[in-house]
């Protein structure tokens, strides 16, 4: 369900491109350009609806959506659904999005507050693919330890990471920290993987936590309760936004940048 945060429904492409763009600004903040750009020749009929995302940054609070309430109805249909990022932020690390759907249809209906929602029903294909460096991943996490890390007085110094591909659906980590407390210095090996298993959900396993010295044993200690709590945790990847819309395909390539692609299509 996509709130648009208005009493009406838009009635032009104008109108909608209106409020795709204060809908979306309200999760997504960019410093120039439209989030949202819509092409039609016959409104509600639509060529494209294009989403911007270049140089964006994902919002760290979201304000709450209302519920759906009652029936929709037809709304819009498009021709393609195209959503691209290059450097667009999730916590401050930056990805490439890219997603294209095509035949998209959309149904409106109204939330608990009676604003008016889009509600996402059909479509009949499409591809997206994710893609982060490893050296942005590196420094995130870096910057993540160093923050832990200072609440328990040791400092980290440095950080490297090393992702591997296991397979076509598959990604081993190793992250090695040198750090000290005190006079005292320590080295920790933290690895992990993930997994995308044939029904598509993706498992983290083999979570462990190994270190030198009695400030390591202290840092994997209080590291350890984290990793226990998402060892053997999933996520279905077939949750989707459309209905009857089924994965077809996922791969997963790592080098010096860790891309995952996927393929999805609507029902026959």
């Amino acid at each position: 369900m996509i709130p648009l945060f208005r009493n009406q429904f838009p009635s032009s492409k104008a109108e909608l491109a209106e409020a795709l763009n204060d809908a979306l600004g309200r999760y997504v903040k960019k410093e120039s350009g439209p989030l949202v750009t819509v092409s039609a020749r016959v409104f509600p009929y639509l060529d494209e609806i294009a989403v911007n995302l270049d140089g964006a940054e994902l919002a760290s609070s979201f304000p709450v959506v209302s519920k759906l309430i009652g029936e929709t109805k037809s709304a819009i249909e498009a021709g393609l659904l195209n959503l691209g990022g290059r450097d667009f932020k999730v916590r401050g690390i930056p990805f490439n999005l890219q997603m294209a759907a095509n035949s998209v249809v959309m149904h409106s209906g109204r939330d608990e507050s009676d604003q008016a929602v889009l509600v996402p029903q059909s479509v009949r294909s499409g591809h997206v693919a994710i893609a982060v460096s490893q050296q942005d991943l590196e420094k995130a996490i870096g910057e993540l330890a160093r923050e832990q890390g200072a609440k328990h007085g040791i400092a980290v110094e440095d950080v490297r990471i090393a992702l591997r591909a296991r397979g076509v659906r598959s990604i081993s980590a190793d992250i090695h920290l040198r750090a000290r407390k005190f006079l005292l210095r320590t080295e920790m090996d933290v690895s992990g993987q993930l997994e995308i298993d044939d029904a598509f959900d993706a498992k983290i396993s083999n979570l462990k936590c190994r270190a030198t010295g009695t400030i390591g044993s202290v840092a994997c200690g209080v590291l350890q309760p984290y990793l226990d709590k998402i060892e053997g945790h999933s996520v279905s990847l077939m949750s989707f936004p459309f209905t009857g819309m089924k994965l077809k395909d996922v791969r997963v390539t790592v080098a010096d940048t860790v891309a995952v692609t996927a393929d999805f299509a609507g029902e026959a």
